[in-house]
């Protein structure tokens, strides 16, 4: 059964790239068969949970395909000594171990694209992780998924481990101490573990702190084991989905503490910082591609980062497999496939953002009126009518009760504010990134 399991892990090797086999396949091990159950070691529950996510409908088709079907259960590493020894175990904290494969080698401070969106997230870790003077001691990364976090949390992680070597660095997800601490308080050694907990953790990485929602024996314990760790000055990261005064059924001794700290978001990239993580994800393939093809990868790849990774990773290996160049066609054609075909902009659905934005009625943006407050938004939603639609400028100037002529001269203020103020490019590269969302919420998918 250990070779069956190894000819499932090669044949993955031509199913997903080099790198990816690297990072969350090759660590994981065959151990045992309990029934009708494959079960595989992997090196902590965060690790498992993402392999989970991302590679388990590849494997689950070889199980099905073996001498007789098959289910599998990733079992995190810790979970298997605790329960060959019958006492709790927390992570070994072994340079060797923390750095591989505990840690993803991509998630470092080099690899990480810094942009508006996450500029403030990356310097307050990068000043935690060197332990600068005004650096916090205490970070709360909030955001969606796929955006960060644990790129970031565990750049601090690998930072400390560089810098000294000797730092008892402590790296679980929420599932992971909740896991732990059941398991401390089953075999009646919960002192020894919060001990060990404090003995051994000169930098606290916690992941997922949402995921604490409702438990609260375990939210008591940790707040309790964080108390003499930031009394002495500890670094502590922190990451969750949420503000902790938004995550539900969160203890107030919990929340204070999480909150006690600097509060960090990490927002979806813009345009240009997209364009910079396409550029990185091809080079890290090995694989330069074109200026057209960058911007329109950007362009139509809003939101999270792991979407950006799998466009470009999708597109690489299209390319390879059916010996086509890459080019701006291939890259259509990816994006179709991910995200289906973009509906039509409209002068309207310009018009309605565009007042969102500004907070005016459309009644106003059609009006005579010229005051600034009015007559602005009247004049990019006309720039935006003439660059992302097929409208002359006559039907542009019919909506918004103007001449042809209004339309020319607002275009050409809106272009000269443009090239003069970098403030202005960047509101407009906001409602451009808006108007591109709602222009494929409108296609099919």
């Amino acid at each position: 059964m250990r070779d069956f399991w190894e000819g499932i892990k090669e044949r993955l090797k031509s199913r997903i790239s080099e790198a990816s086999y690297k990072i969350w396949i090759a660590p994981l091990m065959y151990d045992r068969v309990e029934g009708d159950t494959l079960v595989i070691k992997c090196p902590n529950q965060f690790f498992g949970t993402y392999v989970q996510e991302h590679y388990l409908p590849y494997i689950r088709q070889d199980l099905l395909s073996g001498p007789s079907p098959l289910k599998i259960r990733l079992e995190p590493v810790e979970k298997i000594r605790s329960s060959a020894r019958g006492q709790l175990h927390l992570p070994k904290f072994s340079p060797t171990e923390i750095a591989h494969p505990r840690f993803c080698d991509r998630y470092t401070f080099e690899e990480f694209v810094v942009g508006e969106s996450n500029r403030f997230a990356y310097a307050a870790c990068w000043a935690a992780a060197n332990e600068e003077p005004q650096a916090s001691r205490v970070i709360y990364l909030h955001a969606r998924s796929g955006l960060g976090k644990s790129h970031l949390t565990q750049a601090v992680g690998r930072r400390f481990k560089e810098r000294e070597p000797e730092k008892k660095l402590c790296y679980m997800t929420a599932n992971d101490f909740t896991q732990q601490m059941v398991s401390a308080i089953k075999n009646s050694s919960l002192e020894q573990f919060k001990e060990r907990f404090l003995k051994c953790c000169d930098v606290l990485l916690i992941e997922q702190v949402n995921c604490l929602a409702g438990r609260e024996r375990t939210q008591a314990e940790l707040a309790l084991a964080l108390d003499p760790l930031m009394d002495m000055g500890k670094t502590i990261v922190f990451t969750a989905n949420d503000l902790p005064r938004r995550i539900p059924k969160l203890s107030d001794a919990l929340r204070s503490r999480l909150s006690s700290g600097m509060l960090v978001s990490i927002n979806p990239p813009d345009y240009e910082t997209r364009k910079r993580i396409v550029a990185r994800k091809a080079r890290n393939q090995g694989v330069e591609l074109s200026a057209d093809t960058i911007e329109y990868l950007a362009q139509y790849l809003t939101g999270d980062i792991r979407r950006i990774e799998s466009a470009v990773i999708g597109l690489i290996a299209k390319s390879s497999l059916l010996k086509r160049p890459i080019s701006l066609d291939l890259a259509r054609e990816v994006i179709h496939e991910l995200v289906g075909d973009p509906g039509p902009l409209t002068i309207s659905a310009i018009t309605d953002l565009v007042c969102s934005h500004f907070n005016i009625t459309a009644q106003q943006i059609r009006s005579r009126s010229r005051r600034r407050a009015v007559a602005l938004p009247r004049q990019i939603a006309m720039y935006f009518a003439r660059k992302h639609t097929d409208s002359s400028l006559e039907s542009i100037g019919k909506e918004f009760n103007r001449d042809h002529a209004t339309v020319i001269h607002s275009i050409k203020k809106i272009e000269r504010q443009l090239k003069e103020s970098p403030k202005f490019r960047n509101q407009l590269k906001y409602l451009m990134d808006q108007l591109e969302k709602q222009k494929w919420r409108s296609g099919t998918r």
